[in-house]
């Protein structure tokens, strides 16, 4: 078993956290390696060395965006579920690849999937993005992608925009709502086309789209979508054309896992669908987020095993 240590995570908070956690996780699950990520940059050369000494079991040790580089280094490197099982230490703020979360799987108040005897598999969203003028980007999932009001709220919270840091200090859950109420304040719906599976574009006035393979998302907000990570589709919730105070509204019924069968939102599963639009808008992946105008999302039925 070989861990990657984000030292950086939740707000720098990560080393020090890591420290209190790892004699019990010893304790409970014997000898591991561990390796600290240098960077962004190189960490695919470290996963790619680990894989040479013949190691199969990886757990990311940081938040979510640790699991999705970890995810990504492997599957970049060309392992996948039949090669190597993934697991984490949930060192971040919302820690929603965890999630629900177990009481069972706690030390020392920390989430854990580090079960590899129970490992499952799990279906992967890979996503096609244009990626400026260098063409189409694929990035993998294991949580889900966003559009619209919560991938541009990732993107202002991860910033740590003076305002966000300060009730960063103060409460997660605070400052994911700040991220939020700001960012409604100040958005304006994506004009764009979607394709549904074989089917004709459709135009739409996007507030929110989130694609999903896990219904939680940004610390206590949650779809009511029954998706489960190995039935082969994803889950698509669209909120459309809706006004400031009708998304205020949906951010509150997210927070009581009442999201859809409201007026302008749409939930379906699919496998396959894709948009456009004239206005470059951000793409929010397990947290990650980058700048595109055109995005294809697919499943990749069992493509991870994952710890429990």
């Amino acid at each position: 078993m070989h861990i990657f240590v984000n030292p950086v995570c939740r707000y720098g908070r990560g080393r020090r956290t890591w420290a209190l956690v790892e004699p019990a996780l010893r304790q409970r699950f014997g000898s591991f390696e561990t390796e600290e990520i240098q960077s962004v940059e190189h960490f695919e050369g470290q996963v790619r060395t680990a894989l040479a000494t013949g190691e199969r079991v990886f757990i990311a040790a940081g938040g979510d965006g640790t699991v999705n580089l970890l995810l990504n280094a492997l599957l970049n490197s060309g392992a996948t579920g039949e090669d190597v099982i993934l697991g984490a230490v949930g060192l971040g703020s919302s820690n929603d690849f965890h999630k629900p979360f177990r009481p069972e799987s706690f030390v020392e108040r920390i989430p854990v999937r580090m079960d590899q005897q129970n490992a499952a598999a799990c279906d992967v969203i890979a996503v096609r993005y244009q990626n400026g003028g260098n063409g189409l980007s694929r990035r993998y999932c294991l949580i889900n992608a966003s559009i619209g009001i919560t991938a541009e709220a990732n993107a202002l919270y991860n910033s740590r925009a003076r305002s966000i840091a300060l009730v960063q200090r103060i409460s997660h859950e605070a400052a994911v709502v700040t991220s939020a109420l700001q960012t409604i304040v100040h958005y304006r719906n994506i004009s764009a086309e979607l394709s549904f599976e074989h089917q004709p574009a459709q135009p739409f006035m996007i507030t929110n789209l989130g694609v999903i393979k896990n219904p939680h998302f940004a610390g206590g907000l949650c779809y009511d979508t029954a998706i489960r990570p190995d039935d082969g589709q994803f889950g698509v919730n669209l909120c459309a054309g809706m006004t400031k105070g009708e998304a205020v509204m949906t951010l509150l019924r997210l927070y009581r896992k009442d999201s859809s069968g409201h007026p302008k939102t749409y939930s379906w599963f699919a496998r396959e669908f894709g948009l456009q639009s004239k206005t470059p808008f951000a793409l929010e992946m397990d947290g990650e987020v980058v700048k595109t105008d055109r995005a294809v999302f697919g499943v990749l039925p069992g493509l991870m095993r994952c710890c429990a």
